[in-house]
């Protein structure tokens, strides 16, 4: 506390001022941390949320979300600053839809854990600026921007990997659930229960992906119609290849064509399209191998090969002269 009041008073040159800063941070600090934890702890273990809560859960069936979960989403919806301050950040929001937080508050709880991951990292610059206490104004402004700047990130880079993460395993396993899918069209089972059934025998070698598929029947049970759950299975995963199923599967419906071989000559195409990108691929490939050669193979070569012949003439010459 001492240091961060000399480094305060540095720029202020004012004790009585620089006093008050300090105290003013501390304080609003502090009433953030409490009041945080207030709302979190009393949602948490709130006796009348918990009765409603199971209440629901009778009602409805099993929430995917945890239980954990759903308190901490009641608990940030008291908290006005998380409620209104991020409520358009609509690329957070994508990206948590993307790694699979199908939570309407799943924001909240995002940002409610950067805000707190940053008042970590700001106590985090304090215990640092303390254990040394020799460092200059610039280079203590430089490690409290770096502490702060990673603590603000971290949590973005987090949820980009996961949702990366996600829709690779979905694009990886995708074309095994289309040949699926095919094969219980065309061998007489209807499209609902042609995606129920794929749902199940992916349930073990493509968990994902078959929990994608068991919610899409899920919400045509309850009274979506398939449309509106096929396009939200798009929106949910994010893949173009995705879109382009909903888009032939809403097409052969509106047409009143044989969902069967429509399905069947989309799959064919969607091989053709993953034999082009892999010769894409490996057409690429000569070009992605150049720097390594350059930077890595060849210096070794020249080494081997022309390195004896350099120390000889070198011989030579201190013999020479």
């Amino acid at each position: 506390m001492e240091y961060i009041n000399s480094l305060i008073y540095s720029v202020t040159q004012d004790p009585q001022l620089s006093q008050w800063v300090v105290l003013g941070l501390a304080a609003a600090a502090g009433i953030t941390l409490a009041l945080a934890v207030s709302y979190l702890l009393s949602s948490v273990f709130s006796p009348a949320k918990a009765e409603l809560k199971k209440i629901q859960s009778e009602g409805i069936g099993a929430n995917t979300g945890g239980g954990f979960n759903q308190s901490l989403e009641h608990g940030l919806d008291k908290v006005p600053f998380i409620k209104s301050s991020f409520v358009g950040d609509s690329d957070a929001k994508r990206l948590l839809i993307h790694a699979g937080f199908h939570s309407e508050n799943a924001l909240k709880i995002y940002n409610a854990l950067k805000l707190l991951l940053l008042l970590i990292s700001i106590a985090l610059c304090t215990v640092v600026l303390r254990l040394f206490p020799d460092l200059s104004f610039i280079l203590s402004i430089y490690v409290i921007a770096l502490i702060v700047g990673i603590g603000y990130l971290l949590p973005g880079i987090i949820l980009t990997y996961l949702a990366d993460k996600r829709m690779q395993s979905l694009r990886k396993h995708f074309p095994d659930a289309l040949d699926l899918l095919v094969v219980c069209c065309e061998s007489g089972l209807g499209l609902l229960e042609s995606f129920q059934r794929v749902s199940n025998e992916l349930k073990i070698a493509h968990p994902v992906l078959s929990h994608e598929l068991n919610l899409v029947c899920s919400k045509v049970r309850v009274g979506y119609s398939l449309q509106e759950a096929l396009h939200e299975f798009s929106e949910r995963t994010g893949l173009e290849d995705i879109r382009g199923l909903n888009s032939v599967i809403v097409q052969s419906l509106k047409l009143g064509t044989g969902i069967a071989s429509t399905l069947r000559i989309y799959a064919e195409e969607y091989r053709d399209k993953r034999i082009q990108e892999a010769e894409e691929k490996a057409a690429k490939l000569a070009v992605k191998m150049v720097f390594p050669m350059i930077f890595c193979i060849w210096p070794a070569f020249f080494i081997v090969a022309v390195g004896p012949a350099i120390l000889k003439v070198m011989s030579v010459w201190d013999v020479a002269f």
